[in-house]
């Protein structure tokens, strides 16, 4: 039998539980690979309840969506499917300190206590170089950031 004080007991099992982790990670790269896949804005299983987009609100009364203050609008059914169907491919930018949120738009989803905070920032990457202006969208709390096109961020942020 090994004679070992309970110091060298402790490195043992802390060297089993290392090695335990190194075999149980997965190496294959499919966490790396969902990550860059194109992401909805609204996740698959959840339901729109409403959104706020500076001074107007996008609701469902009486199965129709409606833009508050507004009234019904034909372009507020095309701007509640665009936020629950839009997939976005990933940007490879990261946010800037000094960058700046262009417009910013509040989820609530039917369930949720909290809302799911988006900011649209103008694409620095692209510069003035293309007459239609590109944008990058970004979930509060999440360092991804995702690219819009000129028409998508007109739709969903209601820019003139």
């Amino acid at each position: 039998m090994l004679k070992l004080s309970r110091r060298h007991w402790n490195n043992i099992l802390i060297f089993v539980v290392l090695i335990l982790m190194y075999s149980l990670y997965d190496w294959s790269g499919t966490k790396l690979d969902q990550a860059t896949k194109p992401m909805p804005l609204v996740p698959e299983q959840a339901q729109l309840l409403s959104v706020s987009v500076a001074n107007q609100r996008l609701v469902r009364v009486a199965g129709q969506w409606q833009l508050q203050p507004g009234g019904v609008s034909a372009n507020a059914q095309q701007m509640a499917s665009a936020w629950q169907f839009s997939i976005l491919p990933l940007a490879s930018a990261q946010v800037q300190p000094d960058w700046v949120p262009v417009a910013q738009a509040s989820l609530q989803l039917v369930g949720e206590i909290a809302p799911q905070i988006w900011l649209l920032y103008p694409d620095p990457t692209l510069g003035n170089a293309s007459s239609q202006p590109s944008y990058l969208l970004q979930q509060v709390g999440q360092g991804s950031l995702y690219q819009l096109n000129a028409a998508q961020a007109r739709l969903l942020f209601l820019l003139e």
